[in-house]
């Protein structure tokens, strides 16, 4: 059976079995993902394991949601205190959410029939709960660009709607033409970038 931890000793534990899942699915991508592996890589057993995630798709979006939080957190600091003007640093912020896909390699391997198995198997309210943590920090980001005057109010639901199609498009790039998928997503930040800029009023806020 495995031993109970304490509350300071799970939290270190998670935080192992998320780094620990990273490096592999960066090694050997999703499909060899091993439990019994990212458990011994963390330092304890495949039973200790299940006590920390019901399943192999649980360590698997939390591993994602750590590497979107990452990511994400960059690109909203990109915003605020980047150089060049709201409209480049819009742009710049589109393009990052494209290559937060390749920086990782175990991501850009990730294809939409892997990922929809994995959604597959994940509980509704799991799946719920994690789209509600986005819309909640989206929500918030987008606020805070209207508050500083660079996105108008009325393009707020749009933006919403965008996020989950650019990481549709993300997904599909092996279905691009050879050569194409680089201009077409930095085409489509630029042309994000000079929509919203355009809509906060020429400039889109102070430069």
């Amino acid at each position: 059976m495995p031993r109970a931890f304490n509350d300071a000793e799970r939290e270190r534990i998670r935080e192992r079995l998320i780094a620990s899942g990273k490096r592999l699915i960066n090694r050997v991508g999703l499909r060899l993902l091993a439990v019994e592996e990212v458990a011994r890589e963390a330092g304890i057993s495949k039973g200790s394991f299940y006590s920390f995630f019901p399943s192999r798709e649980e360590l698997i979006l939390s591993v994602f949601e750590s590497w979107e939080a990452e990511y994400r957190g960059a690109l909203i600091r990109e915003i605020s205190e980047g150089k060049g003007t709201p409209r480049e640093r819009i742009e710049r912020f589109f393009l990052g959410a494209f290559e937060m896909l390749e920086r990782e390699p175990g991501l850009a391997r990730l294809g939409v029939r892997e990922m929809q198995t994995i959604v597959d198997r994940l509980p509704p309210e799991r799946l719920a709960a994690h789209q509600a943590e986005d819309n909640r920090v989206l929500g918030e980001t987008f606020g805070r660009w209207i508050r500083e005057g660079l996105l108008a109010p009325e393009l707020l639901d749009a933006l919403r709607g965008l996020v989950p199609a650019l990481f549709s498009i993300a997904l599909h790039q092996e279905d691009f033409p050879p050569g194409s998928y680089r201009p077409a997503v930095k085409l489509i930040a630029e042309a994000l970038a000079m929509r919203i800029a355009s809509s906060a009023g020429g400039t889109g806020g102070k430069t």
